[in-house]
């Protein structure tokens, strides 16, 4: 069994003036949202061995501060331009080339690609999870799947949907 964990970076500032989007860092909402969820993970158990993030900034930020928070110094940690704004297909093939011998992957990402994947990886029968991911991702929200088989096997429908965690379910506003 394998464990994904889908992560979208948390809330961003908006452009300085002449910045591009590509370069966007968090703001004080996200600096407090991502420590909030690494703390959720901890107390969860979903540890990832391996880290494929976006190679943006806003992202870069946001598993950074889950990574001090967790003390997780040693989790191999990918930063990858494939990922920047990449649609659900795009990160779902990018996971599976990437896996190796992880068990537990956390992908930091961006809407909409991120909120699509979960929707297309969950199980199509889970119709209470299917809701809740309709309702969408907000920034900084964590979605974590289960796959039966190898991540050879990752496609349409065939992960549980085990939680998922918005920031605000955990007093962040």
């Amino acid at each position: 069994m394998n464990h994904l964990l889908l992560l979208r970076h948390a809330k961003a500032a908006s452009p300085a003036n002449g910045q591009g989007d590509h370069a966007r860092a968090l703001n004080p909402r996200g600096r407090r949202a991502a420590p909030a969820i690494a703390r959720y993970m901890a107390a969860n158990r979903m540890t990832p061995d391996l880290v494929l993030c976006s190679d943006a900034a806003r992202t870069r930020e946001t598993w950074a501060l889950v990574a001090a928070e967790n003390g997780w110094t040693d989790v191999e940690q990918r930063f990858l331009k494939a990922l920047y704004l990449a649609e659900a297909a795009r990160i779902c093939h990018v996971i599976q080339r990437e896996a190796g011998a992880a068990t537990t992957i956390l992908l930091v990402g961006h809407n909409p690609g991120i909120e699509e994947l979960a929707g297309l990886l969950a199980d199509r029968d889970d119709r209470d999870s299917r809701r809740a991911l309709a309702a969408g991702m907000d920034t900084a929200t964590l979605v974590a799947l289960t796959l039966p088989g190898s991540w050879a096997d990752l496609h349409k429908g065939n992960c549980t949907v085990d939680s998922i965690t918005r920031p605000s379910a955990l007093g962040v506003e």
